[in-house]
C-alpha cells in the first residue's frame, strides 16, 4: 500500500507540473526508509537476545548434566593424600575438573588425625587445598613473640597448636610441676593459661585427636597418656598405658614420640630390648591394646603416617625408615637411609605434605660439612629413599614443616633460627630469619607457622600478612 500510494503521488505531481518534483514526496522516502531501519534494529536485537538466551539455556542445561554425573558418582577420579590427612579428589567430567577436599570417612572409626590442619601454602594464606596462581618472589614474614605467663624454668618439650589454643607438654624434674598446659594464644601480646594438668611423669610428645591429647610419657610405668578435653579449663588424664614386656626381666623404656591417625597411636620409645615402634589400637580409648610393632634398636626421634605408609627417625643406623603398615598387625620394611654422619647425628623431624618428605637431623655436636641435616624428597613416587635433595645445615633441624611450594626449617644456628626453602632445598639471603629463640620443635595451624622456644617461655608465631 505504501508503494501504491507513492506512485499515485507521483503521478499527480506529474500532472500538475512536469517535471517537478511533489515536496511531500522525499519525506515519505525518509520516513520508509527510517521505518525499515527500525525494523532491522529490532529484528537484530531480538536475534541476539535469542542467541544470548540459548547459550545461557544450553549452558545451564550442560551443567546440571555434568553436576548430576558427578553426584552419580561419575567421571575419572585421582585421589591426592594430603600431610594433614586429607583427601583431595579430582573428579574429570568431559572439559571440567571437580575437586572436593575432606577427611576420609570410615565407619566405627575415630575419622580424626593427630596432624593439625594447616595452609597449602603459608604465603597465600589458603588454608586447604591444591591451586595455582603468581606469587611475589619473596615476602616478608610477621613474626611476633609470645611470652608465656608460665614458671621460666618448666622445660618445655613439644607444641601443638589448634585454632589459636596452644597445647604444650613439659618434663620437669619436680614432681608438682604440670605436664600439660593450655594456653590461649589468640592475642599475642596478652596470652591466658586456661588450664594445666599435673600426669605424674613428665611428657615429651603431643598428638591431639578431637577432644582427646594422646601423650608420650618420660615414664617406664605408662609410656602412653590418654588426656581427655571437655572442657579446655578442665583437662582430665583419662587413661594411661605400659607396653608389655618381651620378658619378665625387661626394663621398660620412656617414651620418646607420638603420631595418631584414625584408630591408631604409633608410639616411639628410647631404646630398649623390646620394640622401639608400636602399633596401638585406640577405637576404644579406655582400653588401648598394642596389636604390633617393630624394633629398631635406636630412639624413635619422629613418626609420621601417611595412607599405608609410616616413616621413622631414628637415633641410629638406619636414621629413617619407611614401614609398611596396610596390615597394622604385620608391618615390616619397604625401604631405609643412612645418611653419613650417623654415627654422630641423630634423626630428629619429619614433615610430609601431599607427595614430599622433609628429614631432618641434629647436627651431633660440631659441624661437617659433608654430613647433611636436611633433606627433602619433592615428589615420592614409591616408598623408595633414593636420590634425595640435600643441604648442610650447621645449626641441626629442630623443627620443620612442608607445604605446597616450601619447606619451612627451624635450627639451632644463631641469626639463623627461621630459615625458608623451596623444595629443592634452595634459598636466598632473605630467606634466613634471626630469632632470639633456642627452637625446640616447628607447628602450624591455619596460616600460621610456631615455633617452640626450649630455652624460655616463648612461642613465636609466623605469618604471611
Amino acid at each position: 500500500m505504501i508503494f501504491l500510494e507513492y506512485l499515485n503521488i507521483d503521478r499527480i505531481a506529474n500532472k500538475s507540473e512536469p517535471g517537478s518534483v511533489c515536496p511531500k514526496k522525499g519525506f515519505i522516502v525518509m520516513d520508509i526508509m527510517l521505518a525499515l531501519a527500525l525494523s532491522a534494529l529490532f529484528v537484530a536485537v531480538i536475534a541476539q537476545a535469542y542467541l544470548v538466551a540459548g547459550n545461557i539455556f544450553e549452558r545451564a542445561r550442560d551443567r546440571r548434566v555434568l553436576i548430576d554425573n558427578y553426584q552419580s558418582g561419575l567421571g575419572v577420579v585421582n585421589q591426592n593424600s594430603y600431610g594433614n590427612d586429607l583427601i583431595e579428589n579430582n573428579i574429570t567430567l568431559d572439559y571440567l575438573v571437580f575437586t572436593a577436599i575432606r577427611r576420609p570417612v570410615l565407619p566405627n572409626l575415630i575419622v580424626s588425625t593427630g596432624t593439625p590442619l594447616c595452609s597449602a601454602d603459608f604465603r597465600n594464606n589458603k588454608i586447604i587445598g591444591s591451586f595455582e596462581g603468581l606469587f611475589p618472589a619473596i615476602q616478608q614474614p610477621l613474626i611476633r613473640r609470645i611470652i608465656l605467663p608460665i614458671n621460666p624454668s618448666l622445660p618445655l618439650t613439644d607444641l601443638e597448636v589448634r585454632n589459636g589454643i596452644a597445647y604444650i607438654s613439659t618434663d620437669s624434674a619436680t614432681a608438682s610441676d604440670p605436664d600439660i598446659i593450655i594456653a590461649d594464644i589468640r592475642h599475642p601480646d596478652s596470652p591466658s593459661i586456661l588450664s594445666t594438668l599435673n600426669t605424674g611423669p613428665g611428657l615429651v610428645s603431643l598428638s591431639i585427636v578431637g577432644k582427646r591429647i594422646f601423650a608420650a610419657a618420660a615414664s617406664t610405668l605408662a609410656q602412653l597418656h590418654i588426656i581427655r578435653l571437655d572442657r579446655l579449663e578442665s583437662p582430665i588424664l583419662e587413661r594411661t598405658y605400659r607396653l608389655p614386656l618381651p620378658y619378665a626381666t625387661a626394663t621398660l623404656p620412656w617414651g620418646s614420640s607420638i603420631f595418631s591417625r584414625f584408630d591408631r597411636v604409633y608410639l616411639g620409645t628410647e631404646k630398649w630390648d623390646g620394640q622401639e615402634f608400636s602399633i596401638i589400637d585406640i577405637q576404644n580409648p579406655l582400653a588401648p591394646i598394642k596389636i604390633a610393632g617393630m624394633e629398631i634398636g635406636s630412639r624413635v626421634g619422629d613418626i609420621s603416617v601417611n595412607n599405608s605408609l609410616a616413616y621413622i627417625a631414628s637415633a641410629h643406623f638406619p636414621q629413617l625408615r619407611v614401614i609398611d603398615i596396610a596390615d597394622p598387625f604385620r608391618p615390616f620394611l619397604l625401604s631405609l637411609l643412612t645418611p653419613s654422619g650417623w654415627e654422630r647425628q641423630e634423626g630428629k623431624v619429619l614433615s610430609m605434605f601431599e607427595g614430599a618428605l622433609g628429614f631432618g637431623r641434629t647436627v651431633g655436636g660440631f659441624n661437617i660439612a659433608k654430613d647433611h641435616e636436611l633433606f627433602s624428597w619433592p615428589a615420592l613416587s614409591s616408598a623408595s629413599l633414593d636420590a634425595p635433595f640435600s643441604l648442610d645445615i650447621p645449626g641441626g633441624i629442630y623443627g620443620l614443616v612442608m607445604d605446597k611450594n616450601h619447606t619451612y626449617v627451624a635450627t639451632r644456628q644463631a641469626g639463623r633460627e627461621l630459615m625458608i626453602f623451596n623444595r629443592s632445598l634452595v634459598s636466598t639471603s632473605s630467606e634466613i630469619y634471626s630469632l632470639p629463640a633456642f627452637p625446640r620443635t616447628l607447628t602450624c595451624d591455619g596460616d600460621h607457622l610456631y615455633i617452640l622456644d626450649a630455652a624460655m617461655p616463648k612461642i613465636y608465631e609466623i605469618f604471611f600478612p
